[in-house]
């Protein structure tokens, strides 16, 4: 099994009765599956797709957005997936990049795509999901005259399978080129670390069309366990399905499981098959589970990227029960990325690419075969990033003696006061460690003297000032790293769930804040 579309077919034929895929009241087997996918892809084939066009996809969670996705890996067309709620200008930028052809949407999208529809040259085809979605075409009616048959169109391991657009929060957004073999190697460097079983089911509530959920949808059909999907999280629900399917594998981002937290069925509800709990989960969330009578799954998480095709690094069950049991021993394994990938090599380089001494700060580097192809039509960003057989992440690390990778911010964060590199990974957690703090970013900020000076900006809940702040970091930051002066804000300057720095810079450049 080479390419996506050839791993569903595998398990149409391996287990074609038993149950792949489960949305609301809808259940689907492994064959039934792979037989609407062979329809959306013949139907595509039908009004003109052809291997290597470009194909959005406006979907939430959903059955059609599987068969769609495996449709068109089938026939060798490369998927754009999109947020459903996208704006017009962000729709309209996408699709003129990539020159799309078709567009597929939900009927919640349809009303902001037909107002764009006018604007968008290159498609030739929209067709709408769900009743009501007033588009051109129906995706029922098209899909019940295609054929379940195979489509049979050659497609290669390293073909192009899917763009992922980064969010942009250091420009326009860029569409991250993943092959075939990116998607099958990265799935299976997981499942070597962390193995599945075959009795396994897994609940999937991030949203597809946002990568994360995508990487779990491949190792799943890969492996060929039993899928429940949330069309939308929501925790009431998603506590409900841990109930009624009693899964054995949580994928979780922090604040989801924080949003079930405050809800009284969370405490009542069984946990008991669940055994690896796998996201970011802070020591609240995984102290908080630990002490629910029935949670008694392993955790697990590490470092990942779109370029760097999901995770390639992981922090394993083992390193989660050492830190808990013995923390005064361990606890630092919670501040680690983890080990390496198996399939991928991490280094940490200087500006010349070479590997720093071990303990050293460098540029995170990844090797291997699940990183990216490049970026969709900008050789120069590509060229930036990948170099000398690496992946430069913009991500700075070092590496301990057993190998576990610490990460300690972004390149471009990087403070260099005085001549000295400070990095702002490393002073942030000293301020929020303040029983006053809620929340610090810390920056450079040009200075005559210095260069550069430490500058933190911190909310606080409840009243704090400059000055015991900075002596609070005292015995804990060499002077260097203490900042030079401190900012009290309410809110923090966000885009795409991350503080933009550049903007607390101009805030202090142009004197909006003193």
């Amino acid at each position: 099994m080479e390419t996506i579309g050839e791993t569903l077919a595998h398990q149409a034929r391996v287990q074609p009765n038993r149950v792949a895929l489960i949305v609301g009241e809808r259940s689907l087997t492994w064959k039934e599956l792979d037989d609407d996918a062979n329809r959306a892809a013949n139907m595509l084939l039908g009004h003109g797709a052809r291997h290597g066009d470009r194909v959005m996809m406006m979907l939430g969670n959903s059955v059609e957005f599987v068969e769609i996705y495996y449709g068109l890996a089938k026939i060798g067309c490369i998927s754009a997936p999109v947020m459903p709620r996208s704006v017009a200008g962000e729709i309209q930028f996408i699709c003129d990049n990539l020159r799309a052809k078709f567009i597929l949407a939900e009927a919640d999208s349809a009303p902001i795509l037909r107002e764009v529809a006018p604007k968008l040259k290159s498609v030739e085809a929209m067709i709408g999901i769900g009743a009501g979605h007033g588009l051109p075409l129906d995706y029922d009616a098209l899909k019940a005259k295609a054929s379940a048959d195979e489509p049979g169109i050659a497609v290669e391991p390293d073909d192009i399978l899917t763009t992922k657009f980064t969010s942009g929060t250091t420009g326009l957004p860029k569409g991250c080129l993943r092959s075939h073999r990116n998607f099958i190697m990265a799935a299976s460097a997981l499942m070597m670390e962390i193995p599945l079983q075959d009795d396994d089911s897994a609940i999937i509530a991030n949203p597809l069309a946002a990568g994360m959920a995508i990487s779990q949808l491949t190792m799943f059909i890969l492996k060929g366990i039993r899928i429940v999907m949330e069309p939308r999280f929501e925790p009431a629900e998603y506590l409900d399905l841990v109930a009624r399917h009693r899964p054995t594998l949580l994928y979780m981002m922090d604040t989801m499981m924080r949003r079930c937290f405050p809800l009284p069925q969370f405490a009542t509800t069984d946990f008991s098959t669940v055994r690896l709990y796998h996201g970011a989960a802070t020591r609240e969330v995984i102290d908080i589970l630990r002490a629910h009578p029935s949670f008694h799954a392993g955790f697990s998480f590490g470092y990942a990227s779109s370029e760097a095709g999901g995770l390639v690094t992981f922090r394993l069950p083992e390193h989660y029960r050492r830190a808990l049991e013995q923390p005064d021993k361990y606890g630092y394994l919670l501040d680690s990325a983890g080990v390496e990938a198996p399939l991928t090599r991490i280094e940490c380089l200087d500006d010349d690419l070479k590997p720093v001494p071990q303990g050293e700060i460098g540029e995170l580097a990844v090797s291997g075969p699940s990183v990216f192809r490049g970026y969709w039509e900008r050789p120069e960003e590509t060229e930036k990033v990948l170099r000398g057989g690496w992946l430069l992440t913009g991500d700075l690390a070092y590496k301990d003696k057993d190998g576990l990778i610490f990460v300690r911010g972004r390149k471009r964060d990087m403070i260099k006061s005085g001549g000295i590199n400070v990095y702002p990974a490393e002073i942030e957690p000293v301020l929020e460690s303040h029983a006053s703090v809620v929340e610090a970013a810390v920056v450079g900020v040009p200075d005559k003297e210095w260069g550069e000076k430490v500058v933190a900006f911190v909310i606080a809940k409840s009243p704090l000032t400059e000055t015991e702040l900075i002596d609070f970091c005292r015995d804990k930051l060499a002077a260097y790293k203490r900042p030079k002066k401190i900012v009290f804000i309410d809110e923090m300057p966000m885009r795409a769930g991350k503080v933009v720095k550049r903007e607390l810079i101009r805030m202090v450049s142009e004197g909006i804040v003193r």
